[in-house]
């Protein structure tokens, strides 16, 4: 609402003023002047500056709280303003303080509404002039699916996290199972409108993303406790939906709007001016309480398939970034159902890289078996490097020995213990291999006389796809998953590596991951080939293995309960409408907070508080 003129209609007829003058009088003395003067407010009851308290609740309104605010007319400057009646739904700013009643107004001077209902003012200016105002203050507010109120300031909406599913659109006061939805409820003096309205969504950096224009508004109850001169109506319950297939089902089309994580939703009266807006973040109901917005970090990386040679996905670089960032953001989309983000994924830094050389000496791999003696000769870089075993020793002492003897031989060595397999007697342990410059160097395996333990090169050969592990080997990875995320790994476990790959080997498998809770230095990745990528919403394949990550769950809901091929964490379901893998449950929410939020032992998740938003004008 920008400005008073959209808000204020000059009272003409007689017969309208003499109906405000007889319902007031100042301070019971004489009736007040004639209305000469209407305007419609709003109960200001957002948050328009995220400080969590109502804007009309603050003792100072901020610059970005004033945007639902009136200016006065500057005729009123130097006047004082007097409630006849309804002081309580209206307050009067000035610079942003608060402004008492009776006091004369400087230039500028602004009103704010509190709560719905009508006031009657009375303006006196210093040369004895004197006229009426009456104030029509409004409420814009929001009910959840069983009638409760929604306070647009503390709470916030969320992102559908059920089906679609018939409503009776007539009315607007029955009860639905739906902890998402909400009804736009507008409340009135008697006699009053704001007329038609239209929601809108817009995202986190305020442009707007979709928009529902006339929305329905049926006549609904106010509540027991409000006062009678007050009449409400409200629209069916809307869903906020994060893409198009929930958007455009039939079932519920015309009551669902696109919204993301960060953003708003924002009601508008029929010229666009914004009325009132409630945050969009995570759901307002879970076993860990209401979920806020919380931010994931991922480095997206995109394999070539050779040296130099042709991404894995998207035929050129640049459309391997662009496949990649569209993946993240239908991801980033879906786990907003819990209020958690990827952020600007349009930004986000993926890079292409080519596969490592043979560069990981592992040692024990599989079976983890102690040594026996003996000595092993590589060949690193061209030059060639040997140590020797003793007997009894462990994969972890040979490790030692042979870091030892590289770095002697100017080169730099890295250790890092795989999670004992199923099958295995102690857990492998690899050393990368890196020339001085920090670039990784090229091994190769001569000879080994220990008959025990056995040593490896890891290479990455992606030619012939992946080799992926298998149910022994989960824990830890193949030799060859092993050498491809330690070479492009930050180092950092509160970061997920996410890895395109171009196909996995034997076929059958299209994306997988690797969890912190298995003990393995192989944690927090995702590896997914492209035709994880082309599945896209028919599997939504790559928010499906992050949320083996987030969840810190390597299993599926339906390996041991039923099975709910609505479900994003279900395992074998594949379905690209509304009714596919796309859903995610409060528990799944309360469960990603617990094991991945900042708490967490490993805190994947940054709780992101949300910013004042610059709201898109008409």
């Amino acid at each position: 609402m920008s400005g008073v003129s959209a808000h204020r209609t000059a009272l003409a007829e007689e017969k309208g003023a003499k109906k405000v003058r007889s319902d007031a009088s100042v301070g019971g003395s004489a009736l007040p002047p004639p209305v000469t003067e209407r305007i419609a407010l709003i109960a200001d009851r957002d948050d328009d500056d995220a400080d969590d308290v109502p804007d009309g609740e603050g003792a100072v309104v901020s610059p970005a709280a004033r945007v639902d605010l009136v200016t006065l007319d500057a005729r009123y400057a130097g006047a004082t303003l007097t409630p006849a009646r309804g002081r309580e739904h209206a307050r009067l700013v000035a610079n942003g303080k608060l402004f008492g009643w009776g006091e004369r107004l400087p230039a500028g001077a602004q009103l704010q509404g509190l709560s719905p209902g009508r006031t009657v003012i009375v303006a006196r200016w210093p040369n004895g002039r004197e006229t009426s105002l009456a104030i029509d203050v409004h409420g814009v507010g929001v009910r959840d699916g069983q009638g409760r109120a929604v306070d647009m300031a503390r709470e916030r909406a969320s992102l559908q996290r059920t089906p679609p599913a018939r409503v009776d659109l007539d009315d607007v006061d029955q009860a639905i199972d739906d902890p998402d939805a909400l009804r736009i409820v507008v409340t009135s003096p008697e006699g009053a409108s704001i007329g038609p309205i239209t929601v809108e969504s817009v995202g986190a950096d305020g442009a707007s993303l979709d928009s529902t224009a006339d929305v329905r508004l049926v006549r609904t109850k106010c509540g027991d406790d409000a006062p009678a001169e007050l009449s409400c109506l409200a629209t069916v319950p809307l869903r906020f939906v994060v893409d198009d297939v929930d958007r455009r089902h039939a079932l519920v089309a015309a009551r669902s709007i696109k919204a993301e994580v960060g953003g708003a939703i924002v009601v508008r009266d029929a010229k666009g001016d914004k009325l009132q807006a409630i945050r969009v973040a995570g759901p307002r109901r879970t076993a860990a309480g209401p979920i806020g917005r919380y931010r994931l970090a991922i480095r997206p990386i995109v394999m070539r398939l050779a040296p130099g040679g042709a991404p894995s996905v998207g035929g050129t670089d640049a459309g391997a970034i662009a496949a990649l960032r569209q993946e993240l953001a239908v991801a980033s989309a879906t786990w907003g159902q819990c209020g958690i983000t990827f952020g600007p994924v349009a930004q986000m830094d993926v890079k292409v890289v080519n596969p490592p050389p043979p560069y990981l000496v592992a040692l024990g791999d599989d079976l983890g078996l102690p040594a026996s003696g003996g000595s092993v000769r590589l060949r690193v870089e061209g030059r060639p490097l040997t140590f020797s075993t003793k007997k009894g020793w462990s994969t972890r002492q040979a490790a030692l020995e042979l870091a030892r003897v590289a770095e002697k031989a100017g080169l730099k060595a890295a250790i890092s213990e795989n999670a004992r397999i199923s099958s295995g007697a102690a857990p492998s342990v690899d050393v990368a291999l890196r020339r001085a410059d920090g670039q990784l160097a090229s091994a190769e395996l001569l000879s080994s006389s220990d008959a025990t333990m056995s040593v490896s090169i890891g290479g990455v050969d992606l030619s012939d796809g992946l080799q992926h592990f298998g149910d022994t080997d989960s824990v830890a990875g193949t030799l060859e998953e092993r050498a491809l995320v330690k070479a492009v790994d930050d180092g950092d476990p509160r970061t997920i590596e996410v890895i395109v790959v171009p196909f996995f080997g034997g076929g059958g498998r299209i994306g997988e991951s690797f969890i912190g809770s298995d003990g393995s230095s192989m944690r927090n990745v995702v590896i997914l080939d492209r035709a994880g990528v082309r599945a896209q919403r028919t599997s939504l394949t790559l928010a499906h293995e992050l949320g083996h990550v987030i969840l810190d769950e390597p299993g599926h809901p339906d390996d041991y309960g039923i099975d709910t091929p609505t479900l994003l964490m279900d395992s074998d379901a594949s379905d690209a409408s509304p009714f596919g893998p796309r859903r995610l449950l409060a528990d799944d929410c309360a469960r990603a907070v617990r094991q991945s939020g900042p708490r967490s032992r490993i805190p994947l998740l940054t709780e992101w508080k949300l910013s004042a938003l610059k709201y898109p004008t008409r």
